[in-house]
């Protein structure tokens, strides 16, 4: 009789505090609303949250592609039940699997492809799957970039010996029987006769032969420059055959010449060699390096503290184009405003993209300016907000982009080296967050500006920031000293009269 009234008190208190559990599946149990929560693989999620509910490994799948984010706590791969693999990429539908951990997916997930990447830049396949090391081979060669001394051609080159003539005897004979070797990095790679014998020429007279030797140049070789020789011989059948002298250079009788492998060029190339016995008339060609820019050089120049500035940073080529091709946060009419999606908030500050290697070496160049001045934060500070104040021009969107809206990612404003507000802020935000400073985007409605684009500025947290300076304060009490990014005539904490009477619409902590 007690265990049956202990059980009942027991059942009474479960259903007053709303739940209860029975065969491991969870039953919550509301009297006004009754609701039961079920937990198919036991792991802890019920099966309305759970991603995977009929696997224990795993529960989340952010990008909802079908691969998990992680392993749940104490779980791996060898207890999914379903064949499970991790998804190398949880914040995008577009690719799961990268074998190689580099950074590049092996392939889509189906009917997946590079437009549907939300990764910004978009997601590149890898070229080489199992290979760390590489990933792309951008001249087609059959060598990857990281292997291949010269990522834009297939090396290769065509030797010519267009003509030649012997100028002085090489023997008693007033004639000669010629023909020439080619060397490749000093093996013999060519023979070059009249067809297994030799050409039979008087002196001083002119011999055209256009004989040609083609050459391929492994692409993975480790040598910067490929060299060569060209040997004129005179054929003698009693004695050793007699090489011609086809140069007039110290301790030199035959032509050589030096290619270089990095630059696609061959070194000191006149099409004549000629020397006290003999000269021939020659060409080397080689394929074109295709057209193909691997990254911009941008110079920025500013003024602080009455002193000019100048800095020059290099950018690839192809980042700028991988930002810029995002769509991203990009309507149906072309226009790229985050601040209009759901999550605006995430989206906006999606834009701060502090951790792009471009972002930091452009910070770490400013700081070791700054930082050789011996400026302060608040200096520095100041420093970096006349570095996007007078390095980037203000334009409009419907002037550069052609669209009413367009927030350019930070590399896209170094590189077109314009902006209006939301451009120049996220590139002010950005090179602060990287260099360790809080910042929040300050989104202004303004009135008789486009509803939902207002101003957007920069707010910045400073230990020291003094009395005078204009700040916001974010929920936490934290204050953030406003920075106008348009306009040179404004320093840190200085805020504009018509911003002054907007109202704050967001401040989006970084």
């Amino acid at each position: 009789m007690k265990k049956i009234v202990l059980t009942f008190i027991i059942i009474i208190i479960l259903f007053l505090s709303g739940c209860t559990t029975i065969n491991n599946n969870t039953f919550d149990i509301n009297f006004s609303n009754p609701k039961i929560l079920i937990d198919s693989d036991s792991d802890g999620v019920p099966d309305e949250t759970d991603d995977f509910p009929n696997d224990p490994a795993a529960s989340r799948d952010t990008d909802k592609d079908g691969s998990p984010d992680s392993w749940n706590p104490g779980k791996n791969q060898s207890d999914s039940t379903t064949n499970l693999t991790l998804d190398a990429f949880p914040d995008d539908p577009a690719a799961s699997i990268d074998s190689d951990g580099d950074g590049y997916p092996d392939s889509w997930n189906p009917g997946k492809n590079q437009s549907d990447s939300t990764s910004v830049p978009p997601l590149e396949l890898d070229e080489y799957p199992n290979d760390p090391k590489d990933h792309k081979d951008t001249d087609k060669d059959g060598i990857g970039d990281y292997y291949d001394i010269n990522d834009f051609v297939n090396l290769s080159l065509d030797i010519s010996i267009l003509k030649f003539m012997v100028t002085s005897r090489v023997d008693l004979l007033r004639w000669a029987q010629v023909y020439f070797e080619v060397y490749i990095n000093d093996k013999l790679v060519k023979k070059i006769d009249n067809n297994e014998k030799y050409w039979i020429v008087l002196l001083q007279h002119e011999k055209t032969i256009d004989e040609k030797v083609h050459y391929e140049i492994p692409d993975n070789t480790q040598e910067r420059y490929t060299n060569i020789e060209i040997k004129m011989w005179d054929y003698d059948l009693l004695n050793a055959d007699d090489l011609i002298d086809i140069s007039y250079k110290n301790s030199e009788n035959t032509l050589l010449l030096k290619f270089d492998n990095v630059k696609n060029l061959v070194l000191s190339q006149d099409n004549l060699s000629e020397g006290p016995q003999g000269v021939i008339w020659y060409k080397i060609d080689h394929p074109e390096t295709k057209n193909i820019q691997e990254k911009y050089t941008k110079s920025y120049s500013w003024s602080f503290n009455n002193k000019e500035w100048n800095i020059e940073l290099e950018i690839p080529v192809e980042r700028y184009e991988g930002y810029k091709k995002s769509t991203k946060y990009t309507d149906k009419f072309g226009n790229r405003a985050p601040q209009k999606f759901a999550n605006s908030k995430d989206a906006m500050a999606s834009f701060v993209t502090y951790n792009d290697n471009v972002i930091k070496t452009l910070a770490g160049k400013l700081n070791t300016l700054a930082e050789k001045e011996g400026f302060d934060a608040n200096d520095k500070a100041n420093f970096v907000l006349k570095f996007t104040q007078m390095s980037i021009a203000y334009a409009l969107d419907n002037e550069t982009e052609g669209c009413d809206e367009y927030w350019k990612y930070p590399v896209e404003t170094l590189v077109d080296k314009n902006g209006d507000c939301e451009d120049t802020a996220v590139l002010y935000a950005a090179i602060m967050k990287a260099l360790n400073y809080d910042v929040a985007l300050l989104l202004y409605t303004v009135e008789n500006y486009e509803p939902d684009v207002g101003h957007l500025a920069v707010g910045v947290y400073l230990a020291n920031g003094e009395n005078n300076w204009d700040y916001v304060v974010d929920k936490t009490g934290r204050k953030y000293y406003y920075c106008e990014t348009t306009n040179a005539g404004y320093n840190v904490g200085r805020i504009p009269p018509e911003i002054e009477k907007a109202e704050l619409a967001e401040i989006i902590v970084i």
